[in-house]
């Protein structure tokens, strides 16, 4: 009777062991473990390929809206596709304003037509260009940046009214066009971007950039010319002192807020003055061409050449 007793409490000792024995310290245990464990490692990786699924969703979400804006943008603006010469690439260009020589932008680089069209004919005529000596009077914007950027022996000069010739002021070499500083035959090219409007004295300057060209180099530069008129003269420097005999206009200045002053206003003799006061010929490159991102008022490229 009393092993039946003993044996029975066993039993019930046993039983209350295995209802209180962790579930984790059995061969069960384990394998519950490991099913959950395996189980959760696989939602985790679902949630992380949701997310990235999400991401992706949402960056082609964002190019896809980008392009559209793009698109509406080139619509809106009335931007057409072309080659840029100064990013040497495919870009797109933007109407942003009725005078085209100013507001016909490359979106990219944010070039005008003029600069555009002056490096094209120097990348035509002269294709190494960089392995050339460059003196650019009066730089500013996207074409002096291409230029400073890629060709080593580049050297840009303003006029600082207050600055000795030859020396330099605010990184630029200070220089003035009608009275330079430079040995003769310095130069392989000289570039100027819309500068001869704004000299008292252009003959003075063109005769001081052949004598500091190098044989076969050449003066390349830009110049509004009003060809289908007469030339006008706005305004003069005698025995020192400036006259306006013209109601004085300015325009922009890249070194100075209060712009430059036009001097003249050239017309119909210019290519013939030029080549009286260079003695060499003139040629002259009208570019009107918008796959290329030329056009606007006063597209032409001057080339005054120094022969070998």
């Amino acid at each position: 009777m009393l092993d039946e007793v003993e044996t029975k409490n066993l039993r019930s000792e046993r039983s209350q062991q295995m209802t209180t024995t962790p579930i984790g310290e059995g061969s069960l245990g384990c394998l519950v473990r490991l099913f959950f464990s395996f189980r959760n490692i696989i939602r985790s990786r679902q949630r992380n390929l949701g997310m990235i699924s999400r991401l992706k969703r949402s960056a082609r979400a964002r190019r896809a809206r980008a392009k559209i804006s793009r698109t509406w943008q080139i619509l809106r603006r009335k931007c057409n596709r072309g080659y840029c010469s100064i990013c040497e690439r495919q870009v797109y260009f933007a109407i942003e304003g009725p005078y085209l020589r100013n507001d016909y932008k490359c979106v990219n680089c944010q070039s005008i037509p003029r600069w555009r069209a002056l490096m094209f004919v120097i990348a035509e005529l002269y294709p190494k260009w960089r392995e050339l000596k460059i003196h650019e009077s009066s730089p500013g914007g996207p074409l002096s940046a291409k230029l400073a950027r890629e060709c080593p022996k580049y050297l840009p000069t303003h006029f600082f009214a207050d600055t000795p010739r030859g020396q330099i002021h605010k990184g630029f070499r200070c220089e003035d066009l009608m009275a330079q500083t430079f040995e003769n035959e310095s130069f392989d090219l000289v570039i100027t971007s819309d500068v001869f409007e704004h000299l008292p004295d252009v003959a003075l300057a063109v005769r001081e950039i052949m004598r500091t060209l190098k044989p076969g180099g050449a003066h390349i530069f830009t110049v509004p010319w009003v060809r289908w008129k007469k030339t006008l003269v706005r305004a003069l420097v005698k025995d020192g002192v400036l006259q306006h005999l013209e109601k004085p206009d300015y325009h922009g200045n890249p070194i100075d807020s209060s712009g430059s002053l036009v001097f003249t206003e050239w017309g119909v003799e210019l290519p013939f003055l030029l080549q009286d006061w260079g003695k060499f010929p003139v040629i002259i490159h009208t570019i009107r061409d918008r796959s290329l991102g030329i056009d606007g008022q006063f597209p032409e490229v001057f080339v005054q050449q120094k022969p070998y």
